[in-house]
């Protein structure tokens, strides 16, 4: 009786408890490459980068940290990262709701589970249209941060691993 007391009083609350600590309190900035994909940074794609911050800034107010940028490849691929950093209690309904937030910016459709491979972090990916083009959207949500990319020219099943690897080069934990 002892053991299940114990396995319960404290083995739950570790349980669930270690994803929290493990995630929270995270850092994020963007690195100048990742894989073949390379931050643009000139005035227009700046600008962009920008708005598209303020928008995450309004639509997060509880963020501790806001970024976003745009990355592209020789052969045209464009990559739109943007997210924020800060406590998230309930992630899986946090992603829920940020494909619900930009469901009429891209026209999503055909929303997807994403199996993450990592306990407490939940992803979700959709397809739509920007400026006419074909985009996927995904979102990855944990408890310290939030990361959304718009890919063009990618599979659904492509832009989940290359936001998966984005995401390890863009937020980390604090120590």
């Amino acid at each position: 009786m002892l053991l299940l007391t114990l396995a319960c009083c404290c083995g739950c609350p570790a349980y669930y408890g270690m994803p929290m600590a493990s995630q929270y309190p995270a850092a994020a900035s963007l690195p100048q490459q990742v894989a073949d994909l390379r931050l643009r940074e000139d005035p227009r794609n700046a600008q962009a980068a920008q708005q598209l911050e303020t928008q995450t800034r309004a639509a997060h107010w509880l963020a501790e940290d806001t970024f976003a940028g745009i990355y592209t490849t020789n052969t045209g691929k464009r990559v739109t990262v943007f997210g924020g950093t800060g406590f998230r209690f309930a992630p899986s309904s946090d992603a829920d709701g940020e494909i619900e937030r930009l469901t009429e910016q891209y026209a999503l459709s055909d929303v997807q589970v994403v199996e993450s491979g990592v306990r407490g972090r939940h992803e979700r990916c959709a397809v739509g249209r920007s400026e006419g083009t074909g985009v996927v959207v995904c979102t990855s949500v944990d408890h310290g941060s939030i990361t959304t990319g718009v890919f063009t020219d990618l599979s659904v099943d492509d832009s989940a691993r290359l936001l998966a690897t984005l995401r390890e080069q863009i937020v980390t934990k604090k120590s």
